[in-house]
């Protein structure tokens, strides 16, 4: 089973990286979406996560704030932007990967993965929640495909695989 989740785990990893080379998240017209920062927090009811410290961060975030905020990672990993100009950039906290795309001088938060049971969505799910868990937080339309729930809120999809009728993987992307 551990063998079975650290594949996926890899394999989820591999596929978040290789994501930003498919074209990134700039609407029609080809502008970039204006990205977000603290001062000026996700539009009203969009998914957010809160850390065990209860530090909020969003997607589009601007992420200068979240270091602020959260302090050194316990890893980091930079590399070049294949969606855009500059460098992506991977910070790992306990419980949680955040990953952030390049934009102008900024970088601002494009995905937050929960990556084990320490911490929790606001609603209160975490890995190893069950399937009703999930429901029961969200709502029965999760747009059930193939072993993974997804709710969408304010420009920010929240997704949860599942594997056996529990929750293996929490991530919150750009819609």
């Amino acid at each position: 089973m551990k063998q079975k989740f650290a594949a996926l785990a890899l394999a989820l990893g591999l596929t978040l990286s290789l994501a930003a080379c498919g074209g990134g998240n700039a609407p029609a017209g080809g502008e970039s979406p204006a990205p977000q920062n603290s001062a000026a927090p996700q539009a009203a009811g969009a998914y957010v996560f809160t850390t065990g410290d209860g530090v909020t961060v969003s997607v589009d975030e601007d992420m200068a704030q979240v270091l602020t905020d959260l302090g050194e990672a316990q890893s980091y990993f930079e590399a070049e932007s294949c969606a855009f100009e500059g460098l992506d950039k991977t910070y790992t906290y306990p419980g949680f990967v955040i990953t952030t795309r390049p934009d102008g001088e900024n970088d601002y938060v494009n995905s937050i993965r929960l990556t084990d049971d320490s911490v929790s969505t606001v609603e209160g799910v975490y890995i190893g929640s069950s399937e009703a868990d999930v429901k029961a937080a969200y709502g029965e339309d999760g747009g059930a495909d193939q072993g993974m729930l997804s709710y969408t809120a304010g420009g920010v999809s929240l997704n949860f695989i599942l594997e056996d009728g529990a929750v293996i993987s929490i991530e919150y992307l750009p819609a």
